[in-house]
């Protein structure tokens, strides 16, 4: 059992992402005294244990003929990954865990307070990944292609579909910095991690937690837009809305909409959005969205601005279902639904 003082948060997603360099970075922020960092690659098995991969390229570039397995959660001594977040959970106040199939593992999972999967476009993963030197085994003519990069997208996929009803994950893209320095960007990374809370989900969302995402003791002021479904559009009644989206794409453009609104209103502290995704009953949150700041004008402001920016640039697309003998309601965009 993990003690209520410690909080067990996980960097996971694509290799080469930099989840160790930003463990290091949360590593010094939140003290090294009182932090931990548990690499899964700490727990591979032997190649002798690993599965093998027959793939028909390791047949023509390597001499063995086949891949070593190394990115399935098979090659990884789950239980001793366990046990080892067990033990470092009643010495230290935060334990970081870091490793590309984390979300591969239920039993890790659960473990978890949050989980903040790193994403990558392929071009960017193959560049950082042959500029690395210290793979052990290294690796062999066409791995990356064949092997990891298409293990990494199953395991993204897998990944996108339990967030949907698990509120501990998100995602950040981490292809393009906003910054040339590499210390100033795992910062950047940071920041945006611990003070933009982005979830899309299926679950209905608690109000109140959201509120509390915001909360710090240096604002004075929490504010909170809660979009409902109305039960009447144009005229006609409405029986319930439906909400879907590109996952990836919509965190994407969240995140993107968050550092929009904090250049026009520095002073804003943490920002939250969260999106419900599926059948949405009248009554029922569709939306919430809440920031904090030092005084009210800034954060009141930045929520208005906030639902304006995502009603126009999130894709996220709703479903009007009505009861007026009409069987089929319509997919509308934001961009869509904000003209009407």
């Amino acid at each position: 059992m993990i003690p209520k003082t410690c909080t067990i948060f996980a960097l996971a997603g694509c290799t080469n992402s930099g989840k160790s360099t930003l463990a290091k970075e949360f590593q010094r922020h939140f003290g090294a005294a009182e932090t931990t960092i548990i690499n899964q690659d700490e727990f591979y098995k032997t190649e002798d244990e690993v599965d093998k991969i027959y793939h028909p390229a390791a047949v023509t570039l390597t001499e063995r003929g086949y891949y070593w397995s190394f990115d399935e959660k098979e090659a990884i001594n789950i239980d001793q990954f366990k046990e080892r977040i067990l033990q470092e959970s009643k010495l230290f106040k935060n334990v970081i865990i870091d490793g590309n199939m984390i979300t591969e593992m239920d039993e890790i999972v659960e473990l978890c307070d949050q989980i903040v999967v790193l994403t990558l476009d392929f071009k960017t993963c193959r560049r950082r990944r042959e500029a690395r030197t210290d793979y052990v085994p290294p690796d062999t003519p066409g791995y990356f292609e064949n092997v990891a990069f298409p293990a990494y997208l199953r395991h993204l996929e897998n990944a996108r579909k339990r967030s949907r009803t698990d509120p501990k994950i998100t995602f950040i893209d981490v292809s393009e910095p906003r910054f040339e320095n590499k210390s100033e960007s795992i910062q950047d990374f940071r920041r945006q991690i611990l003070n933009n809370h982005i979830k899309l989900m299926d679950l209905k969302i608690e109000v109140g937690l959201v509120d509390q995402l915001v909360n710090h003791p240096s604002c004075g002021a929490i504010s909170t837009f809660n979009g409902v479904t109305r039960d009447n559009h144009a005229g006609k009644e409405v029986v319930h809305l439906s909400y879907d989206c590109h996952d990836l794409m919509a965190y994407k453009k969240l995140r993107g909409i968050c550092e929009e609104v904090r250049k026009e209103l520095p002073d804003i502290k943490k920002i939250a959005i969260f999106h419900r995704l599926g059948k949405v009953d009248v009554g029922e949150s569709s939306v919430v969205i809440s920031t904090s700041s030092p005084h009210r004008k800034t954060s009141i402001q930045a929520t208005g601005r906030l639902i304006d920016l995502l009603k126009d640039k999130a894709p996220i697309f709703k479903y009007e279902e009505y009861s007026n003998g009409e069987t089929e309601g319509v997919w509308k965009s934001n961009v869509e639904d904000c003209k009407n």
